[in-house]
């Protein structure tokens, strides 16, 4: 399904994660998980333009829309991502109306943007697809996040929402948790900025993101307005294995000692 209209349609918000290594089978596990859709982290990830696309493929197989992270705002990262058949993209430090102006003119094609096409990218099947649909494709399903992550695009929040094509705002709390001073992005005394700019982002009529480092803010934040959650996929990954060992110490913590504590 596209996530576009998935986020138009659910009953609830949608969850995914983050995954920074290029691994195609991990984005099969992701898919077959329950995940509504995965991110490819080109900002903190290890990916190339071959092994993206290969892991949007790998996406593609299991029915797990597809979200890329460029390392920064320059369209021939935005337009890699979508010619290799990411259903959008998350762009990083954006700070201000300009940026994301920049954002989605390189998202879509003339006249609404600047992005030029390529008639044998994945996106347009390689050839095989008509241009009338993968421009049709392009305008209607392609997905424009930007991520508020410091002072400053906290300041221009208002400016940023108001350029037309940004679909949705994700707060990034660990920067903005750095910025501002706080201890951590689950730290209590970043509420009133969180209520702040998540319900200023709603009021424009656009979707709020925001990552969870801890699974029990989500039913708060979703009170607030978010509708668009993350984790980091090897953060789970780890923690469970983590648990996973630690029951099994504690089953064979006594194995092998008598009463008395000796062996």
């Amino acid at each position: 399904m596209i996530l576009k209209a998935k986020l138009t349609s659910a009953a609830r918000p949608v969850l995914g994660a983050f995954l920074g290594l290029p691994t195609p089978a991990l984005v099969e596990v992701v898919g077959r998980s329950g995940f509504d859709f995965i991110i490819l982290d080109g900002e903190h990830g290890s990916f190339s333009v071959e092994s993206l696309e290969e892991c949007l493929r790998a996406a593609g197989a299991v029915n797990l829309p597809a979200i890329v992270r460029p390392p920064n705002n320059d369209p021939q990262h935005i337009q890699a991502a979508l010619d290799a058949g990411a259903q959008g993209v998350q762009v990083p430090s954006v700070t201000d109306p300009t940026q994301a102006r920049r954002i989605v003119e390189a998202c879509h094609f003339p006249p609404k943007g600047q992005r030029g096409f390529g008639s044998t990218t994945r996106a347009a099947g390689y050839g095989f697809t008509p241009r009338s649909q993968v421009v049709r494709a392009a305008s209607e399903e392609t997905l424009v996040i930007v991520q508020v992550e410091n002072r400053k695009g906290v300041e221009n929040l208002r400016d940023i929402l108001a350029v037309d094509g940004v679909d949705m705002v994700f707060l990034g709390t660990s920067d903005l948790s750095l910025d501002y001073g706080y201890a951590s992005p689950s730290d209590p005394a970043m509420l009133p900025l969180l209520k702040e700019t998540i319900g200023t982002v709603v009021r424009s009529g656009k979707r709020c993101g925001i990552h969870l480092a801890d699974l029990k803010l989500a039913p708060p934040m979703k009170e607030l307005g978010v509708s668009y959650f993350t984790v980091a996929s090897l953060a789970v990954i780890g923690q469970f294995l983590q648990n996973k060992c630690k029951e099994f110490e504690d089953m064979f913590s006594g194995f092998g000692r008598n009463a008395s504590g000796q062996t």
